[in-house]
């Protein structure tokens, strides 16, 4: 037998043989083993401070433009080692009275993925090493220097960001819009001239990308799975792709869910917008939306929104609803559960930090299970990478319902229990406890609430809130389990 040296019997090279076999089989299981144990030390909760879900890596700036410039795995985060990321510019869309709160978050960790992005606001500067671009530049000045929505932009320019008072800083956390937006907000208010100018100004820094994703600070998107999707797409169509909503008859990507654009599209709005530039300013005015106005011009330069929901959707995985379900385009139902994650919304810094500190875990399971298995299952590749939104319920949000009740904290538990006003959160869970369908429990001051499904919640002064975790994991497994690669990308 080739490779036994001579003089070698036939019984001792076949005990060789199996010590082989075994030593492979070992160290194929070290591989697996090392690599589930990487994901399930990320599982457990660290000591969890109020606001904070799931405790930010100690490296992530999240209030201070002194931006770590280390991270643990900065030389070689999964992230980094993805295919398809050369042809994406990443545009981050922030405002002078956000940015010192929100960006930080990112520049330790989602733009450290990111092969090239372009920030850009209503004030010019550099922020932490990084060049952020005031897109409301080439607006008309007469617009600029009358227009009441943009008394902000004055002020910024005469004075910088010296100029904002605290009252006027977003903070950490975004608040979610009424039905017409924040008008009370000058920032929010300020917010609606830039799409169409970003249409532009994008093209004049990044001209020649297949492709551009718009995102905003408290937008999380999950890098990995988009650049799986882009390789089934031709990014020499003009393409419009978001979470869809509505506004009377006007269909639109809306822009806190994040949507992709293709180089011939952002260009079809871009050349419409500056062609009648004074008639998009005139609407622009009497609107409250500039995402739906970016629709507009897109869809009359040719260029539908393709329904992408619940792909793209405007969530927070902390408290949204992962049973959802809604009609597409062409009237059949999406069911969120299963559908790849390609973003998230309205998250604090801190919770940017942690989902992204889940998807490098797992992107890094993925790929040393990958690498242990061989060649032999590379075809499983791409659909073992991705992560849909019940990976996200599993595997991120699962784990923190374990942590124990929190105080000041509601978990979303929405069915009041009568004549339980006084009740302890002790009593809350006992009641729970005796109830089949209850899989987590909150009080406040009105008494004892119930939810039949599972949420983590955010802080919320005089609430006390606990789960049953075996009861939460329990409604996951009745919703069902998506194998690898099922649940494919959803547009309609």
């Amino acid at each position: 037998m080739q490779g036994l040296t001579t003089g070698t019997t036939p019984r001792a090279a076949s005990k060789a043989v199996i010590l082989m076999a075994v030593g492979t089989i070992l160290l194929l299981a070290t591989h697996l083993c090392y690599s589930y144990r990487s994901l399930a030390a990320w599982k457990i909760p660290a000591t969890l401070s109020k606001g904070t879900p799931q405790a930010a890596p100690d490296n992530v700036t999240l209030s201070s433009e002194e931006v770590s410039q280390e991270t643990e795995q900065e030389e070689d985060l999964p992230c980094q080692h993805l295919e398809g990321g050369e042809d994406v510019v990443v545009v981050m869309r922030t405002g002078a009275t956000e940015i010192k709160d929100k960006l930080p978050a990112h520049l330790n960790t989602t733009f450290k993925c990111y092969n090239d992005y372009i920030i850009l606001s209503d004030y010019e500067e550099e922020f932490a090493g990084h060049q952020v671009h005031d897109l409301l530049s080439s607006v008309d000045d007469s617009v600029k220097s009358s227009h009441p929505d943009f008394e902000l932009y004055r002020r910024l320019q005469a004075h910088g960001r010296a100029a904002l008072d605290d009252s006027e800083l977003s903070g950490a956390i975004s608040a979610e819009s009424g039905p017409i937006g924040k008008l009370d907000n000058e920032g929010w208010r300020l917010d609606k001239w830039k799409f169409l100018p970003m249409a532009v100004r994008t093209l004049e820094l990044r001209p020649n990308a297949k492709w551009y994703v718009f995102v905003e600070p408290d937008t999380y998107l999950m890098w990995s799975n988009l650049l799986d999707w882009l390789r089934t797409l031709d990014p020499s169509e003009p393409l419009y792709y978001g979470s869809e909503v509505q506004i009377e008859s006007d269909v639109f990507a809306h822009g806190g869910s994040a949507f992709l654009l293709s180089r011939p599209a952002l260009q079809r709005a871009a050349a419409l917008y500056t062609t009648h530039a004074p008639a998009w300013h005139a609407l622009t005015s009497a609107h409250w939306a500039g995402d739906c106005l970016l629709g507009k011009a897109l869809l009359e330069s040719g260029v539908p929104l393709t329904w992408s929901w619940p792909m793209f959707q405007g969530g927070n995985p902390h408290t949204m609803d992962f049973a959802e379900t809604k009609p597409g385009a062409a009237g059949a139902d999406h069911s969120l559960w299963c559908a790849p994650a390609l973003s998230y919304h309205h998250l604090a810094p801190a919770e940017i930090a942690s989902l992204f500190a889940f998807e490098q875990a797992w992107l890094r399971e993925a790929q040393s299970s990958r690498s242990a298995a061989g060649p032999s299952l590379s075809w499983r590749r791409a659909a073992r990478l991705r992560i849909h939104h019940q990976d996200v319920f599993r595997s991120y949000l699962l784990p923190q319902t374990a942590a124990g009740p929190r105080s000041d904290w509601s978990n979303g538990s929405g069915d009041l229990v009568k004549g339980t006003e006084n009740i302890t959160l002790t009593e809350c869970r006992e009641l729970c406890e005796g109830r089949a369908a209850c899989v987590q429990f909150a009080v406040s001051e009105e008494g004892c609430w119930f939810a039949r499904e599972g949420r983590v919640g955010r802080e919320m002064e005089g609430w006390e809130a606990g789960w049953l975790p075996g009861r939460v994991g329990g409604w996951a497994d009745g919703k069902g389990v998506c194998g690898v690669g099922v649940g494919g990308w959803t547009v309609s």
